[in-house]
């Protein structure tokens, strides 16, 4: 596999092919169980601007069984707060500038890993991203994008290896996929559902968007999976109506998102979360509608807000095996990245 691509940002960065052969290298990585020096000396920075567990601890890990080092940067907690807004007169509570950080960390690292979420404030920063292309920009080694506003392309890899796991390479246009919205006591960025159905839409999987029509994605990003459904020989189809969309469905994704409405209206946002549409938890008796459809979730998940107990601890519950596959992709990009072979 070669690719002329410095960074893992966008899954639209990187054809289809070379995408796959990710995968496929996944797919191979965890049969061996891989483990390896090759990547001896070489240190992976990662900054996380927000929390996490599955994406520091499974980088972490990756860096490690290649044989690499790895570097955890919390701004404001151990290390200097970071001012990302260019043109900012510094006389705040913010130490240092994002682009003497990523140019110092480019001299220290042979890769950067960024999680940057959305504060679901302004949307034109968010839609263009620019946080993380300024990342990208000033950078001198390899950027990985490990949440940024829009988009979580490794949780992307991990769901397609995930659902070639469940049901063959070969296989995926005989299957439906629903990703299905569910209530959360907070609004959440769209960065999961806008990359789920970016995998899922270049996959050849049939996708359902089920959701309220508040909380559909904003046209743009819709248009671009449909686009990439009929490219790719599937179909995108947004179904209001949760009953119906869950109807023989093969594999069900469960995710809450913030309405595109939280940019200009925040409190009817939370209204339509939190009070109209509550009901639209996942549980038992909805996924008896199902095809016995397996389910899946990023992780963290709201037990009982977003689904409840009997659905996430149902035999079919795929969502341990999907974090678990984000070790092997992102070992994948990393030996992508640093040019290593198996």
């Amino acid at each position: 596999m070669s690719s002329q691509n410095k960074h893992f940002i966008s899954l639209n960065d990187w054809s289809n092919q070379n995408l796959l052969a990710l995968l496929d290298r996944a797919d191979e990585l965890k049969k061996l169980r891989y483990r390896s020096r090759k990547a001896e000396g070489k240190v992976l920075g990662l900054l996380f601007f927000n929390p996490s567990l599955r994406t520091k601890v499974s980088f972490e890990a990756a860096a490690i069984h290649l044989g690499a080092g790895s570097s955890i940067i919390s701004p404001g907690s151990g290390s200097w707060t970071l001012e990302t807004e260019f043109g900012a007169v510094m006389n705040g509570n913010k130490t240092e500038h994002l682009k003497e950080a990523i140019q110092v960390l480019s001299r220290y690292c042979d890769a950067i890993g960024v999680r940057a979420f959305s504060t679901l404030k302004d949307q034109d920063a968010d839609y263009t991203e620019r946080l993380m292309k300024s990342v990208a920009h000033y950078a001198e080694v390899p950027v990985i994008n490990m949440e940024s506003a829009m988009e979580h392309p490794c949780q992307a890899m991990a769901d397609w290896m995930t659902i070639r796991e469940l049901f063959g390479k070969n296989a995926l246009p005989d299957k439906k996929l629903v990703l299905t919205w569910a209530p959360h006591p907070s609004p959440l960025p769209q960065a999961v559902p806008v990359s789920v159905l970016d995998m899922a839409s270049r996959s050849g999987i049939q996708v359902t968007l089920a959701c309220p029509p508040e909380m559909v994605p904003d046209t743009q990003f819709i248009d671009r999976f449909k686009q990439q459904c009929a490219t790719y020989g599937n179909n995108l189809v947004i179904d209001h109506d949760q009953q119906s969309a869950l109807t023989g469905a093969d594999v069900v994704y469960a995710k809450s998102w913030a309405s595109p409405i939280v940019y200009q209206n925040p409190l009817e946002e939370a209204r339509l979360r939190k009070e109209k549409y509550q009901y639209w938890t996942l549980d038992a008796d909805k996924m008896q509608y199902t095809n016995e459809a397996y389910f899946m979730h990023c992780l963290p998940v709201r037990r009982n807000v977003v689904v409840s107990d009997d659905v996430l601890d149902s035999p079919n519950a795929r969502h341990i095996d999907e974090a678990e596959n984000r070790l092997h992709v992102q070992k994948s990009i990393l030996m992508q990245l640093w040019d290593l072979s198996l």
